[in-house]
């Protein structure tokens, strides 16, 4: 690694990010009360389903994947709508008339025969359900440079991601998913002197996913070093000059 690269990390920045934390869905078709389905995704995921934004929404609704029912999600009603997980309501989508009859249906889900819109029922039907799990990466909307992306990780969360394993790629597949840029940084780094790629984590090349002509080959090392991204659509990983501009994954824990 160059000493600029290290000279970089000596500095902070405070700069405004449009960013996605990620939570992948998972669907469970076993019928549960809502209070149940609750209990079920806190020992099994993190809670039920949380749905922040229409990006969300849709994330969820390609999930489902032509599942068909209704299905709880994780707000309801006590003396006020909230989410089960405490987040802010900063999104929903009601269908018309909804809410209604608070107080006696205080529970929210969903169906597919009503075009995924939301509405409220009692609380101890029997229903499917939509859980989520926090995953500990998260995606930063804003084009940057793969130096800028790694001080920005460094100094606001814990680094660009490493990709070491298969399930952290199906983490990195998620975010992706909500990306603005055709291609995404990670903390995949080649070095020229040398001729191998390696994680800035330290963590080992044994989990590859490059797509063809990527990664395999002696790199073009005439315009600087190169860096790794995920493509957006393929979710492959590529090699890319670092001065590109695209959103890129951060890590939020050390230990993931």
């Amino acid at each position: 690694m160059s000493s600029a690269l290290y000279l970089i990390l000596l500095f902070s920045a405070l700069w405004t990010f449009s960013f996605c934390g990620t939570r992948q869905f998972h669907v469970v078709v076993d019928a549960k009360a809502w209070t149940d389905a609750q209990q079920y995704c806190r020992e099994k995921f993190t809670d039920l389903a949380t749905i922040e934004s229409q990006e969300e929404m849709n994330a969820l609704i390609a999930v489902l994947n032509g599942t068909a029912g209704d299905f709880w999600i994780g707000m309801s009603y006590n003396t006020n709508w909230a989410w089960s997980d405490g987040s802010a309501i900063s999104y929903s989508d009601w269908m018309s008339g909804e809410p209604n009859n608070i107080g006696i249906e205080n529970c929210a889900k969903f169906s597919n025969q009503y075009a995924f819109k939301w509405n409220n029922i009692q609380c101890y039907l029997l229903l499917q359900f939509i859980c989520y799990k926090r995953l500990p990466l998260i995606l930063i909307k804003e084009p940057k440079t793969w130096r800028e992306a790694l001080r920005y990780c460094r100094d606001n969360h814990v680094d660009l991601v490493s990709v070491h394993t298969e399930e952290i790629q199906h983490w990195v597949e998620t975010a992706v998913y909500y990306a603005s840029t055709a291609n995404v940084w990670m903390g995949l780094r080649h070095t020229c002197a040398q001729n191998f790629w390696f994680w800035l984590s330290g963590s080992t090349m044994c989990y590859q996913n490059w797509a063809p002509g990527n990664g395999t080959r002696v790199e073009d090392c005439s315009g600087g070093e190169r860096s790794g991204a995920v493509q957006s659509g393929s979710k492959k990983w590529v090699s890319l000059p670092e001065n590109q501009r695209l959103n890129f994954i951060c890590t939020t824990s050390e230990e993931y």
